[in-house]
């Protein structure tokens, strides 16, 4: 999947997640501990594989469920110190969660079964995906997905990433637009 539909997943999940539960929108901190969540595994996987060499794929520490309570409890200790701790360490577990499962699941937009295998890492071996470097990866995925987008026009998949963006943009505005709107703010105090 693309970094872009992670954090849409994640950034979903989490937004729901706080509304229902403690009714409130997503603060700053949360959303940024959503991003870094939803991209860490590929941030940790993809360079140790394309750039580096060190794992057969792209699929391998950063993905696997053995590590991921370890990263978990890290962010934990992290945040232990902060008043909003607990909602940091949750908001970045759910991101780096549904990370995982985006992954596993993803095949089954092609048609193919979902592949457990890209979380089993050292357990089994994930699928490899050698095409080359970090750019030629970047390259190959993202002329594949151009095409797919459009070619025939405007598809039913087509249509459906753009209702998809348009939800995800009206809930973030819905929340107050975090980030953005602690950067607006940030601005207009200095600009006094």
């Amino acid at each position: 999947m693309w970094p872009w539909e992670h954090l849409v997943v994640a950034y979903v999940c989490y937004s729901l997640l706080v509304h229902v539960t403690w009714r409130r929108p997503p603060t700053t901190r949360e959303t940024i501990a959503v991003a870094v969540g939803s991209q860490l595994p590929d941030l940790i996987d993809k360079p140790l594989a394309w750039t580096f060499g060190i794992t057969d794929t792209g699929y391998a520490i950063g993905h696997s469920i053995v590590v991921v309570p370890f990263v978990c409890l890290a962010v934990f200790a992290i945040t232990a110190r902060f008043r909003d701790g607990r909602f940091l360490t949750g908001a970045f577990s759910l991101a780096y969660g549904s990370h995982l499962v985006t992954d596993v699941l993803n095949p089954m937009r092609m048609g193919r079964d979902p592949e457990l295998r890209v979380i089993l890492w050292p357990l089994e071996s994930p699928p490899t995906d050698d095409h080359g470097g970090f750019l030629d990866h970047f390259v190959i995925y993202f002329v594949r997905y151009t095409n797919q987008l459009l070619s025939g026009g405007l598809s039913g998949a087509l249509l459906a990433q753009l209702w998809v963006v348009v939800a995800v943009v009206a809930l973030w505005l819905y929340d107050g637009a975090p980030i953005a709107s602690d950067c607006v703010r940030i601005v207009r105090s200095r600009l006094r």
